[in-house]
């Protein structure tokens, strides 16, 4: 050994030394360099004992302010959720919600639970990183005024600079002074000192220049000192930003104008977002009604009621991934008419209003005639016209593409040809919710006022949204397009802008007030939803159940010449009687908010028409088998006859909208029954209708006549089998149910279900990864409440720990490495990040977990119950980690009984004295007294805790498993520390020191965890480059982690553990540079504890500190 004097002597007196190590380190061969060896690091202080036995010497509150940390210096705190709406949306009241609804609904607007470090902020670098960057911040600083500066003097020189003193001549300083030299009688005398000779306690005189300190003083006194490099410094851990709604870039469009040379009839807009080379409609429709109220009267006897909502002329558009293929697409539909379509727009070009004469009579004919036909047929509608509306000036895109060579830098090498792609996926939809700004600056969008005078007649036969594409194709490459359709002349006007922040008066797609919402207010704004082009990577946050309906294509060709004028009248229904109708369908423009039947725009006289409807619906809550989509098909009679009903049946066919209990959103091809429905139609499909008596007719024979896609926006239903599977079978645990369940086209009895849970965990990772990050907070919540909470299952106790870490460890590893996520410098997950900051809670072990009806289950309790059997204890589990770095599998599933007995547990307690706080057995029971021996309870507290559940399983790991648990350590590191944070928020502080909070087989995980982690890092740093990073990274998670341990555990205890890191690092690099560096970061993280003077324990004398193993001259 070594003293520190002598090591600093070797590296003083040869100023070569550094040089001639690195040379000698690199050449081949070369191993007889000695250098001189570390010297041990110093065996720290029992801190707790040592602190307390020398402050309850000192005065008790001096003491706790030098010495201890405060008690309030770690506090969980309940931060209620920032809601945009003035109600946060929720179920329809009323109905009684299912597990897996009332889950969701739980987790979107309980409050944020977050571990407060109050002392945290008074550090300069945590300022910083709660700040951000300093560069501007002397701009915010208020100006010093001192004496010297507001003299009242009137010699400008001492304004404007140093004062300066002339001498005087020879002469003149000899003579006396006099009046003539400085008129004494007009200076200012001094200000009068008050109180000068008033006696003052000492107490009061100090009391009074505290304050005076105080009046005016910087919140920061070194604030404009050079802060440091964000990006070099590693002890910036930055707090991730809240999870919250994704918007995307929000547009503001208002329709200020519609109106075509001729005003005979309503018209009705419609608009929505198209990507046409995505080509997908990438936002819902938007109704909106600008006819004067003499038109509008003309459908008054239709519209019994207009709710306020329904009148809005602007709405807010959200564009993800701002392109120039996006189009701005407004339709416009007009009342049911007899005569086609080129036959109604034939008036509007060749007639104007100004002219008079003849013209002004058969305007005037018209709108008499459009007058009759909206009193007969104003709930049905046609299509019209049309117009597109680029939106490339208002993205201007050519400031985005000045960015693309940031997006390069983010994404890696990227070819000139798909530079927009590349900027595009440079700006990921995680960073976006995640970052506080957008990624695209509202600077970049420029706000645009158009006038356009021509809109284009739609074409009967060219109405789907692929002839759409076709058409916005052609317009986007030519303008041939206006020669090639016909057009209307007319004026729109439409404004285009960024969406301000806090617009006043707007409403959510579900139709709830944002804030701010005045109460004086006109016509709303509607938010618009989105329908991104690519995978939207933000979890839900929000309850949002809304299901899309699209009829497209109807095949009536050779039905009977009485079919031609075809509607389809829509329904959502919970039942089978026509009294069952929903009204939950959200209605157009000029209406109620709600209706229970909406109508499809009719072509006059086609048999098979194409159709562009949107029928927007909010789900229920509860969806039972009886639910369903209806279907009704009409021919519409334009010229009224003597007798004859204006709709004429056709056929019917409908939709379930379960199917073995999962909704299902997908295109469907429906075949059409005629005259009636089959009995008990809504529970079957129609296409799998079994025979019966009378025959059900069918049009075309059975066959597929009819074309629908259905599509949801759902933070309830996942869409997903996987994820589908493993929520189903969670709640058949938590709940009562009735066996066997159904999941698709499985059924699970109860003696199966532990089997298929298991499978359903192992396959979990499998999941697509969108709707895998859109549930994550409830997926994860769920893993962990399985951590601890085993079940009880046909009587026999099934215990899901290993699985479910090992699910959540390839979750993890999965979003790690995907590509499409963000991470921050220190390469955590943003995504995991949040969830660990905000939302992770400890799970509620308080619940039933045994199945009634269970075999063998009436003589156990329903109360919480788990048993878990590990194979080793800590330190036999630690000591093969480290010498073999393999690690027997820990089976917590085997069956233990009373006799049954574990050879190598007997083993390992044969070796030792009995000591049950270190033993790898954990029992959890709350039942009779009268329970079996077995379940005797060895720990105090008579709970299974998160943390301990979280670091056994991190010990027993093995494989892959292990790998990905120390390659992304710090995830589970932020979840040990949250979790301890909230137990010893639960527990009596002022009762439990901090040498008994936390049982002695915990901190031997604790320990064996340091020790495997640093046994990694050293492992990796002899690797290639790429491992010696993710070392680093490691290493900087296991700094962070003792860090936090130090607010919360014994500290001599996490100060051992410091040193044998520092030891065991020692040990285990011969790279003199390699150590010193990862030494440094890691050291240099723990000195930046809020408390490192207190951890110092500066406020002892020399005599009283603990002396030095290695004396030197600068130590002494």
């Amino acid at each position: 050994r070594h003293s520190s004097a002598e090591i600093r002597k070797q590296f003083t007196l040869q100023p070569g030394f550094a040089q001639f190590c690195q040379r000698s380190l690199s050449t081949p061969g070369f191993s007889a360099l000695h250098l001189p060896s570390f010297y041990d690091a110093v065996d720290p202080v029992d801190f707790e004992g040592f602190l307390m036995t020398r402050l309850n010497n000192l005065d008790s509150e001096l003491a706790q302010e030098l010495g201890d940390f405060p008690e309030d210096d770690l506090d969980i705190v309940f931060t209620p959720k920032e809601c945009r709406t003035l109600q946060p949306s929720m179920p329809e009241d009323g109905v009684e919600l299912d597990s897996h609804v009332r889950d969701c609904v739980q987790t979107y607007v309980r409050e944020w639970l977050i571990v407060n470090r109050k002392n945290q902020g008074n550090s300069d670098i945590y300022s910083l990183k709660n700040k951000g960057s300093r560069k501007d911040f002397h701009k915010t600083l208020q100006k010093q005024t001192f004496e010297s500066e507001t003299l009242d003097t009137g010699n400008a020189n001492f304004q404007a600079g140093p004062r300066q003193v002339h001498p005087l001549p020879e002469e003149a300083s000899r003579t006396t002074l006099t009046s003539s030299d400085f008129d004494l009688r007009s200076l200012q005398p001094d200000p009068r000192l008050e109180n000068l000779l008033q006696h003052i306690s000492a107490e009061e005189f100090e009391k009074q220049n505290e304050e005076a300190r105080r009046t005016n003083r910087h919140a920061e006194l070194l604030a404009l000192y050079p802060s440091v490099d964000e990006e070099d410094a590693v002890e910036i851990r930055r707090v991730p930003d809240r999870p919250k709604e994704h918007l995307g870039n929000r547009i503001l469009v208002k329709l200020q104008t519609l109106r075509f040379d001729i005003e005979i009839e309503p018209l009705f807009a419609c608009i929505a977002l198209y990507d046409i080379k995505e080509r997908k409609k990438i936002s819902e429709n938007f109704h909106c009604d600008l006819n004067p109220d003499s038109l509008r009267g003309f459908l008054r006897s239709h519209t019994p009621s207009v709710d306020l909502s329904t009148q809005a002329r602007s709405a807010i558009f959200s564009v993800t991934y701002p392109s120039s293929d996006i189009y701005l697409v407004i339709k416009i539909e007009k009342v049911l008419q007899q005569g086609e379509i080129g036959d109604c727009a034939e008036p509007y070009m060749v007639l104007k209003e100004s002219e008079a004469g003849k013209t002004k009579e058969k305007i005037e004919k018209l709108k008499a005639q459009a007058e009759s036909f909206c009193q007969r047929l104003g709930k049905y509608r046609m299509p019209f016209a049309w117009i597109p509306i680029s939106l490339t000036n208002f993205f201007n895109l050519s400031t985005l593409e000045r960015e693309i060579p940031e997006a390069e830098g983010l994404n890696g090498k990227g070819s000139a040809s798909d530079k927009r792609a590349t900027l595009l996926q440079a700006r990921r939809l995680s960073e976006r919710s995640l970052n506080s700004e957008d990624n695209y600056p509202v600077s970049n969008f420029k706000t645009i006022s158009l006038t356009l005078n021509a809109f284009f007649k739609q074409e009967g036969d060219r109405l789907s949204d692929e002839d759409l594409f076709k058409f916005l194709a052609d317009f986007k490459r030519s303008s041939s397009l206006q020669r090639r359709i016909k057009t209307l002349p007319g004026t729109l006007k439409v404004e285009i802008s960024p969406a301000p922040e806090n617009l006043g008066y707007c409403l959510t797609p579900e139709l709830l007030p944002v804030k701010p919402f005045p109460e004086n207010r006109n016509r709303p704004h509607k938010e618009i939803l989105e329908f991104p082009v690519r995978e939207v990577y933000v979890p839900h946050t929000i309850y949002r159940n809304l299901l899309y309906i699209y009829p497209q294509r109807l095949n009536f060709a050779n039905r009977l010449a009485s079919a031609r004028n075809i509607t389809i009248k829509i329904q959502f229904m919970c039942g089978e009687d026509p009294s069952c109708a929903m009204p939950v369908i959200f209605g157009k423009s000029s209406g109620p908010e709600f209706v229970q039947e909406i109508y499809t725009a009719i072509t006059y006289h086609n048999k098979s028409p194409d159709f562009y409807e949107e029928v927007k619906i909010k789900l229920p809550a509860k969806l039972t088998e009886k639910h369903h989509l209806l279907f009704t098909f009409y021919h519409i009679s334009c010229q009224p006859k003597q007798g004859a009903a204006v709709e004429t049946l056709l056929g019917y066919s409908w939709l379930p909208i379960l199917s073995n209990d999962r909704l299902e959103t997908r295109q469907y091809c429906l075949p059409v029954a005629l005259d009636k429905l089959p009995v008990h139609y809504s529970i079957q499909s129609p296409e799998k209708v079994p025979s019966q008596t009378p025959p059900i007719k069918w049009v075309e024979g059975h066959k597929g006549v009819f074309s629908v896609e259905v599509q949801a926006v759902s933070s309830v239903h996942t869409q997903d089998n996987h994820l589908e599977k493993f929520f189903t079978l969670c709640h058949s645990l938590e709940s009562q149910v009735t066996f066997p369940i159904r999941v698709k086209d499985q059924k699970i009895t109860e003696a199966t279900l532990e089997h298929e849970l298991k499978l359903s965990l192992i396959c979990l990772n499998s999941s697509r990864l969108e709707p895998l990050v859109l549930f994550l907070h409830l997926v994860l919540d769920k893993l962990f409440q399985l951590a601890v909470q085993p079940m009880v299952i046909a009587g026999q106790t099934a215990n899901f720990s290993q699985f479910a870490f090992e699910s959540v460890v390839a979750i993890v590893n999965s979003l790690h490495n995907s590509k499409d996520l963000s991470k921050d410098q220190h390469g955590r997950n943003c995504l995991l990040a949040s969830y660990v900051y905000y939302v992770f809670r400890l799970p509620d072990p308080q619940r039933e977990v045994v199945k009634p009806g269970s075999a063998g289950s009436s003589a156990i309790s329903t109360e919480s119950r788990y048993y878990t059997f590990g194979r080793t204890s800590a330190i036999s589990v630690g000591n093969k980690l480290l010498q073999s770095r393999v690690i027997s599998c820990s089976n917590p599933d085997i069956t233990v009984t009373q006799t049954a007995a574990d050879e190598e547990v007997k083993t390992i307690t044969s070796s030792k004295p009995m000591d049950h706080s270190s033993s790898r057995m954990s029992f959890y029971v709350e039942g009779p007294n009268d329970m079996p021996s077995i379940c005797a309870n060895p720990r105090p507290s008579n709970k299974k805790h998160f943390h301990e559940e979280l670091a056994l399983q991190m010990v027993v790991s093995t494989g892959m498993v292990r790998e990905a648990v120390f390659k992304y350590a710090w995830f589970f590191f932020e979840l040990l520390i949250k979790s301890m944070a909230q137990y010893v928020h639960n527990i009596e502080k002022q009762d439990n020191s901090r040498r008994t909070r936390f049982s002695d087989r915990f901190k031997d995980d604790i320990t064996t965890i340091v020790s495997v982690v640093t046994s990694e890092i050293a492992a990796l740093l002899v690797k290639p480059q790429k491992e010696s990073e993710q070392a680093e990274k490691i290493n900087i998670s296991l700094a962070f982690f003792l860090y936090d341990l130090l607010s919360l555990m014994d500290r001599g205890f996490v100060f051992n553990l410091i040193k044998h890191y520092c030891n065991q690092l020692s040990n285990k690099l011969n790279s003199l540079s390699t150590l010193i560096s990862m030494r440094l970061e890691f050291l240099r993280i723990l000195c930046s504890h809020e408390h490192y003077l207190n951890l110092n324990l500066f406020f002892m004398t020399s005599a009283s500190a603990p002396a030095s193993p290695s004396p030197s001259l600068s130590s002494q």
